[in-house]
């Protein structure tokens, strides 16, 4: 009796330790067991070649408005009216600022007057000449007064134009420096707005002089050739390449000796405005070009 009751207990602890034991040889298996390991690493083939290759040069710069033009007062007066919004679009010639023009119509009516007795009294002693009238010297005297007329007429009829601004160049107005109501130009020509033109527009860098020199170097011993290419690309804030494409329009003849650098400037075309003055770029162009040379994709 005590030999069945211990068969009977130890069988089915057995069975467990045998299902166990099956277990665990079917993860050895899954993980180190034949065609159960790791699949073999991806690799990525390129082909390395010999082709001529453009060696291109990033520059900081600056962006500069196309034309500068700074709007002033040219008589003095009260500013009656502002004829422009801030910050638009202003073509040449078109009337900016208006100052009161009061006094410089009375002055004009009154020119003209005195312009128009003057002539009366030339011709009264033109035919006095003639008869013996008038002595030579008193005609000469009525001329010298009638063309005095005439030039003070011209002066104030130029003041009262000049009472009217007008913008000199076409471009984008800033903000106006004086309100309605501003007494301006006693004393100098007061500044009332600046008017920048934007399209097209220039991006001045710079460029280290001893570079310079250790390319032409290189050029002359055959190691490098000059670009073919003329164009210029503005890499913008980001890293985003500005889409129209700029020229090489100046370069300096001397090395600035306070920054051992040279002056270059390019001009790009800005017909939507999206380029400002004043804002930092990158200059990128082609600097030389190296000829078979070993290439590898990026």
């Amino acid at each position: 009796m005590p030999t069945i009751a211990c068969t009977r207990f130890i069988t089915p602890l057995l069975l467990v330790t045998l299902l166990s034991a099956c277990g665990d040889d079917k993860g050895a298996g899954k993980h180190g067991g034949p065609g159960g390991g790791m699949p073999p690493p991806e690799v990525e083939v390129i082909t390395v070649g010999t082709s001529n290759a453009t060696i291109t040069q990033d520059l900081p710069g600056r962006l500069q408005a196309f034309r500068t033009a700074q709007v002033r007062a040219r008589v003095e007066g009260v500013i009656e009216k502002r004829l422009f919004q801030e910050g638009s679009e202003v073509k040449a010639g078109q009337a900016l600022f208006q100052i009161d023009a009061r006094t410089y119509k009375a002055a004009a009516e009154s020119a003209r007057a005195e312009l128009a007795i003057a002539d009366q009294n030339v011709a009264r002693y033109k035919s006095l000449l003639k008869g013996n009238a008038v002595s030579q010297l008193d005609y000469d005297l009525a001329a010298a007064k009638a063309k005095q007329a005439e030039a003070a007429l011209s002066q104030a009829e130029d003041a009262l134009e000049n009472a009217s601004v007008p913008a000199t160049i076409s471009g984008r107005i800033g903000r106006s420096l004086v309100t309605e109501g501003a007494f301006v130009g006693r004393g100098e020509a007061t500044l009332l707005a600046t008017i920048e033109q934007l399209n097209p527009i220039y991006a001045n860098f710079t460029q280290s002089g001893s570079d310079l020199l250790r390319l032409r170097q290189a050029v002359k011993a055959g190691k490098l050739k000059h670009a073919d290419s003329a164009d210029v690309d503005l890499v913008l804030e980001g890293g985003s390449i500005y889409p129209h494409k700029g020229k090489i329009s100046f370069t300096d003849m001397a090395v600035d000796p306070s920054t051992g650098s040279v002056s270059l400037r390019a001009r790009f075309p800005n017909p939507d405005r999206e380029l400002l003055s004043g804002m930092f770029v990158r200059v990128r162009f082609a600097e030389s070009l190296a000829e078979n040379v070993i290439r590898i994709p990026q």
